[in-house]
């Protein structure tokens, strides 16, 4: 199927515009983030999974699976997590089930050992990302969510500009700011409240964004995913230096397609 983009959103400029931030950005010069797309319906049962996913997470990572009491949400997290740990076992030459895995304080996971690449998961609906990259890196995707008041919500949290662009846009202008913050949020390890004032309306391709208040400390530069249907994606690296995206698919292989079972835990 082809590669399908969530259509340009752009905010209206004010009288006195400030420059947008934006970079073009060189492959040449800049640190690579390997974003992987991890589709979380390719199981024919709606609520099953291959058993030998669950068989690769730590314990830990099984009793947040068994508390998974909505429909599919046991399902989509056994996923999204084994491919994490398949994808980093590859990157680290170890089997997916060794690999160790820490969380900071406001949850942040991160590798035990720390010898391998940063990493960031999120997924939403029927899709996960994983980003990889060589400092630290947050990534998000969102599926606009029936229900939901965007309007209300960015008038409350978001800055006045952002707001205004929900009000004329609705769910879709909310999804983007959302995950545009919250992949900040989740590069500098912190918690989504410390996010939701940052300056991310203003911007196409690549942008530095800071918090002007300091709650959160740091500098981020931000891009957008393209993602297929509605969903909307982010990813922010810290630091204000540039960065490409290798967009990768993972997938998974039955155990009957393939002698063993390792060679069906597939990545490309």
């Amino acid at each position: 199927m082809p590669e399908l983009t969530m259509p340009e959103l752009t905010m209206p400029e004010p009288a006195n515009p400030e420059p947008a931030g934006g970079t073009p950005v060189s492959a040449s010069d800049a640190d690579e983030v390997e974003i992987w797309r991890i589709p979380l319906d390719s199981w024919p049962d709606p609520e099953g999974y291959p058993p030998e996913l669950e068989d690769i997470l730590d314990d830990a990572e099984k009793e947040r699976a068994r508390r998974g009491t909505e429909p599919g949400m046991r399902r989509r997290f056994v996923i999204a997590h084994a491919a994490l740990r398949i994808i980093l076992g590859e990157r680290l030459g170890r089997a997916p089930e060794s690999v160790r895995l820490t969380r900071g304080r406001w949850g942040k996971p991160r590798l035990a050992q720390g010898d391998g690449p940063h990493f960031s998961l999120s997924h939403s609906g029927e899709l996960a990302l994983l980003a990889l990259a060589p400092r630290p890196v947050g990534v998000d995707v969102e599926r606009p969510r029936a229900g939901l008041d965007p309007a209300r919500l960015a008038e409350r949290f978001f800055p006045a500009e952002e707001s205004a662009w929900v009000a004329r846009d609705g769910r879709r202008a909310f999804a983007r700011l959302w995950t545009r913050k919250e992949a900040c949020v989740k590069a500098a390890g912190g918690r989504l409240a410390q996010g939701m004032a940052l300056p991310v309306g203003r911007f196409s391709g690549q942008a530095a964004v800071r918090d002007p208040t300091g709650s959160l400390p740091g500098t981020w530069r931000v891009q957008d995913i393209p993602l297929t249907g509605a969903y909307a994606g982010a990813v922010a690296l810290l630091g204000d230096g540039p960065f490409s995206v290798s967009l990768r698919m993972w997938y998974h292989i039955p155990p009957e397609q393939s002698g063993s079972v390792w060679n069906t835990l597939r990545v490309k």
